[in-house]
């Protein structure tokens, strides 16, 4: 198949993916108060997302994907978001895990997808556990937290400070059982409440060498998986290039969502013949969140552009380019939260109730902004480190 007609195919499976995907946004959207009351995406809203193929979008052709790219699934990310914060953030970090799967060697990736080809995972990146050398493998003990996806996982990713063999330490990337380790179901929290992001404890469980990566390898894109998938690029995307916008299209979705109930709401009064008093500062204010969350959904359609572009092109990837998209992504969130919290304002004190549908969107807004990763005053350090702007000149980004 020549690459044009292989381009034409992605295109083709791209659209399709994103338009069921669309499709089940009413449908989150009816599951949301459950969602949020059981603290867990329904099993039935997983089995959606299989059906419509979203849990395919990143896994490699050779295991039954689609083998599309990141822009694909941060744009389904984000639809998905219309309708339900919770799943749309729980989908983002199930499905980067396909994708981050197929980095490993190819030993890990055939136990896990020969097995079955449909298993999910779940994650915590922080390495807040840790690692001692046994045999061709590790021995794995310590806590780690904030396991988003938790109730529908066989596996889990951990990071963990490890002993390198040679009297130092490294962090490495690893593959679990989840029956392999205890889930502590401490998920009480004001926003995001379905992700069921629990903690799980890890006493000296051995993990096989095959099923674990050096960080440092996934960060520049030259792990295992590269040589495994070749014809896939997504396999030598540097980490931290492209999950800048994972679960980051989730706040996105919510602006779009917040945006679309209170213009909703607005229209109904007017028609109803009931004209606020305040109206033209009701109308600045629909104006200018309604620019902001414009910006933000144009900030990620072109970053991801970019994104894919390089990638297809096999372009040599910087760590300014890595830090620009981080900031891109940070001032992408920032706007997107100031504009729902603009939003809430039209509504006075009626958010406020339980009952309201921009309450929850506020909550999971708040919530999902907090994410270490898109701090706005570190990734603007960070940025103007990439480029010279700092003591000393240019500095390495941090992980």
């Amino acid at each position: 198949m020549s690459p044009s007609r292989l381009a034409v195919v992605s295109d083709d499976a791209a659209t399709a993916v994103l338009e069921r995907a669309r499709a089940l946004v009413p449908v989150l959207a009816q599951r949301s108060p459950d969602t949020e009351r059981n603290r867990r995406v329904p099993d039935e809203t997983i089995a959606d997302f299989h059906r419509a193929g979203l849990f395919r979008v990143l896994q490699p052709k050779r295991f039954g994907g689609l083998e599309l790219d990141f822009k694909v699934f941060a744009s389904i990310t984000r639809e998905l978001a219309r309708g339900c914060g919770s799943s749309a953030w729980v989908y983002a970090v199930v499905e980067e895990l396909f994708w981050t799967l197929a980095t490993f060697p190819e030993e890990a990736q055939k136990e896990v997808w020969n097995e079955d080809d449909t298993a999910l995972a779940c994650a915590a990146l922080m390495p807040s556990g840790s690692g001692v050398r046994d045999g061709d493998g590790w021995r794995l003990n310590g806590d780690w937290h904030f396991l988003s996806g938790s109730d529908h996982a066989s596996w889990v990713f951990l990071t963990a400070n490890c002993d390198n063999g040679s009297g130092g330490r490294e962090i490495r990337n690893f593959f679990v059982r989840a029956r392999e380790l205890q889930f502590v179901d401490d998920w009480n929290v004001m926003g995001l409440v379905g992700t069921g992001s629990k903690s799980v404890k890890v006493d000296n469980v051995f993990v096989p060498a095959h099923r674990s990566v050096r960080y440092d390898d996934i960060i520049a894109g030259t792990a295992p998986g590269s040589r495994v998938h070749p014809q896939y690029p997504m396999c030598r995307a540097p980490r931290r290039y492209v999950t800048a916008f994972s679960i980051s299209p989730v706040l996105v979705g919510l602006a779009n969502r917040a945006l679309d109930i209170t213009t909703g709401m607005v229209r109904s009064k007017l028609n109803s013949g009931s004209v606020p008093e305040d109206f033209e500062i009701v109308q600045q204010k629909i104006a200018e969140s309604a620019a902001d969350i414009a910006t933000a959904n144009m900030i990620l359609d072109t970053s991801l552009q970019r994104c894919v572009d390089t990638l297809n092109e096999n372009m040599p990837i910087g760590a300014d380019a890595v830090a620009e998209n981080r900031l891109m992504a940070s001032y992408m969130m920032r706007l997107s939260k100031q504009a729902v919290e603009r939003l809430c304002s039209l509504s006075g004190s009626r958010w406020a109730f339980n009952s309201h549908p921009m309450q929850i969107v506020l909550r999971d807004m708040l919530v999902g902004a907090t994410h270490r990763s898109y701090n706005w005053e570190a990734m603007a350090r960070e940025y103007s480190q990439s480029i010279g702007i700092a003591r000393g000149g240019a500095a390495p980004v941090g992980p």
